[in-house]
């Protein structure tokens, strides 16, 4: 009997049934979000495109080392990830050129070697990061000779 006394309040959601109901202009009905899919952006940074090109020419028989004397003297002194040594990249936009410095093992033909690692450097990096390789520059800064290949067994001191 002493509810009959009291005002009417109009019903209202509360403020959480409020930010849990759906809004119309955010979503709407016939259009639902994809789950997984996002907008946006991505970009490739030069290391991690040096490093592919570094890989791709240590599977290539022939290649004892990458980079010069000089800085795989100095890498050997620091403290530095060696992945990307004796390689540079240039990006520009959807293409890439890549100049490689390279050690090969004595007895192997230098020109096949260069030629397969032009080859392997391309094929990696434009399968892995689907950028087009516009040019790959390979410079031989030296030889490396294998135990017993420096001609001291031919009786020579």
């Amino acid at each position: 009997m002493a509810d009959e006394h009291l005002p009417e309040v109009p019903q209202t959601a509360s403020p959480d049934a409020q930010s849990a109901a759906p809004d119309a202009q955010s979503n709407p009905p016939d259009v639902a979000p994809q789950p997984g899919v996002a907008n946006g952006e991505f970009e490739i940074g030069d290391t991690v495109i040096a490093k592919i090109a570094h890989m791709a020419c240590r599977e290539v028989e022939g290649v004892h080392a990458l980079g010069g004397a000089t800085s795989r003297a100095l890498s050997s002194l620091r403290v530095a990830d060696t992945r990307t040594q004796g390689v540079t990249v240039d990006l520009r936009g959807d293409s890439v050129d890549v100049d490689i410095t390279l050690v090969v093992t004595y007895g192997r033909s230098i020109p096949e070697v260069a030629q397969a690692c032009r080859e392997q450097v391309r094929t990696r990096i434009e399968a892995t990061t689907g950028l087009a390789v516009k040019t790959v520059n390979v410079v031989v800064s030296d030889i490396y000779f294998p135990e017993g290949a420096s001609g001291s067994e031919s009786g020579q001191v």
